[in-house]
Parts: C-alpha cells; structure tokens; sequence
C-alpha cells in the first residue's frame, strides 16, 4: 500500500506552520532585547544595584547574542538548525527562570549572559529554516514576514512586559518569557523539520573564536564607553581587542581553504 502524495494545500498548512514556530522563536529573541528596559527600575530598587550593573543587566544579552551568532548560524547548518534551535530554547527558558529567581545584580547578570547565549543558537535557524522549506515563488513573502516579526517582535516584548508590569513584578516578566520558551520549544518540534546543509558549514574554529571575540569586544566596548566614558579602560580595551581580533579574523578567513 503507498501513500499518496501530499496536495498543494497540505504543503501550504505544513509551510505556514514551519514560518509561525520560526517567527514565534524569533520574537522570543528579539522580545528580550527590549522589554527587560521597563523593568530595570523594579530591579535598581529590589536587588540594589549600581547604574554600571544595571547597564549590564541590559546589555550583557544583547553582547552574548552578538558575539555568537554567526558561529551558531555555522553550527546550525552542520549539525541541524532545528536541534540547535531546541537546544536553545531549553538554555534560553532555563537562564530565564534563572533571572526570575536571581538574589544579587551579578546572579541576574550572568543569568542574562545565558539567555543570549540561547538566543545565538536559536536566532539564525528561524531565517535558514524558512529559506530551506520554502520554493523559490514563496520564499520572499516568508522571508518578509519573518522580517516582519523581526521589526515588531521589540514593541510586542514591550508592551507585554508593560502588562505584566502592571499587574506583577519584574521577575514574573521572566518567568513569562520562560513559558514562551517552552511554548516555541513545542512549536518547533511539532511542526519544523530539522533542515541542514553539512556540505556548506564549515566548521572553521579560529574563525569562530576571532568572529565572537571580535563582535563581543566592539558591543562590550561601544556599551562600555557610552556609560563610562570613551577614555576609561574597558572602552579602549574593548575596542582594541575588537580591532586586533577583527583584523586577524579577515586575514584568516582570506587564507584559509575552508573560511567560515
């Protein structure tokens, strides 16, 4: 007995599922980047911190995911964007929990460090998954959406943080971004297929390591010398490091037979 060929409409829900659980990842990321901002008032006056950890509170996510997300992306075609992608909802909602349940600014810190690390896993493959599932005559009105998404997903997080706020503290925000982690975990195992291109990835580690260290640095020093000031030693030394590390990473990536 065989089984028929799935129709045109049967793709089409297939399809419309795979871009509604990349989208709904998507904004789980992006999301992050804006709506702790509403809660960092709650948290200056719960926890105690100095204006210096309070900038970190916001920026140490957005350093993570910046740092991390281009070998991520590689590492997502080698081994499966959908795995990664799982993997990084899991570390995501967990460090979020973790940040609910944060004591001290350096605990919530860290906890945010580790959300952006998930989100560098989970970020490229919503993109990469969509570009694979999609024909080429439906490829640019998925992509728009996710673009879409992309661009809203800041202002959804923030008025959903808004909302809460209202109603709860700060630490309920996380708790709630926790349970969207595992409602996008859900999604993308139910309806994402586990696309991957091994023959393109490189795994190409100098390149990974120069590539984080380099992004890492230059976020870490441009967010270090709006708050401190250009002249202080971590903005200098951050944008040295980016310097060095970007220069050695084009030169590498320019003479190696495999570049990332």
């Amino acid at each position: 007995m065989t089984t028929p060929p799935a129709s045109a409409s049967e793709h089409d829900v297939g399809r419309t599922g795979v871009l509604f659980s990349m989208c709904l990842a998507l904004v789980l990321v992006v999301a992050s980047v804006s709506s702790v901002n509403l809660a960092l008032t709650g948290i200056s006056v719960d926890l105690g911190t100095t204006s210096s950890q309070l900038t970190w509170v916001a920026d140490g996510y957005t350093v993570a995911l910046a740092a991390l997300v281009l070998p991520f992306g590689a590492l997502g075609d080698r081994i499966g964007r959908r795995r990664l992608l799982l993997v990084g909802t899991v570390v995501f909602g967990l460090a979020a929990l973790g940040a609910a349940a944060a004591q001290s600014p350096q605990a919530l810190i860290g906890s945010r460090v580790l959300m952006g690390l998930g989100a560098a896993m989970i970020m490229p493959g919503t993109l990469s998954t969509i570009t694979a599932v999609f024909p080429p005559d439906k490829r640019a009105r998925a992509v728009s959406v996710w673009a879409g998404f992309a661009t809203s997903g800041a202002v959804l997080g923030m008025l959903g943080c808004g909302l809460i706020l209202e109603w709860s503290s700060w630490r309920a925000a996380f708790v709630a971004t926790a349970v969207l982690a595992a409602v996008a975990f859900v999604a993308a195992l139910v309806l994402a297929p586990n696309t991957s291109d091994p023959e393109e990835a490189v795994i190409d580690a100098p390149g990974f390591v120069l590539s984080a260290l380099g992004i890492g640095a230059l976020i870490f020093g441009i967010v270090d010398g709006a708050e401190a000031g250009w002249t202080t030693p971590g903005a200098i030394g951050g944008l040295a490091v980016a310097l060095v590390s970007l220069g050695v990473f084009t030169w590498w990536e320019m003479r190696t037979r495999r570049p990332m």
